[in-house]
């Protein structure tokens, strides 16, 4: 993930708190890939899944 995403601030109402949700490794706990990071606000969407399945 771009660390610049976390300090952006949110283009629908400015603030700059996030909420971010992740899919822990089943084996190993300490890993864990990135589900979605969302304003804690308004709960715009800046990185989903479905990002990711377009990128590839």
């Amino acid at each position: 993930m771009n660390l610049g995403k976390l300090n952006e601030k949110c283009p629908e109402c400015g603030s700059k708190d996030k909420t971010l949700k992740r899919r822990l490794d089943s084996q190993h706990h300490a890993f864990g890939k990135t589900q979605s990071l969302t304003c804690s606000n308004c709960g715009y969407v800046f990185k989903s899944p479905e990002d990711k399945k377009k990128d590839q």
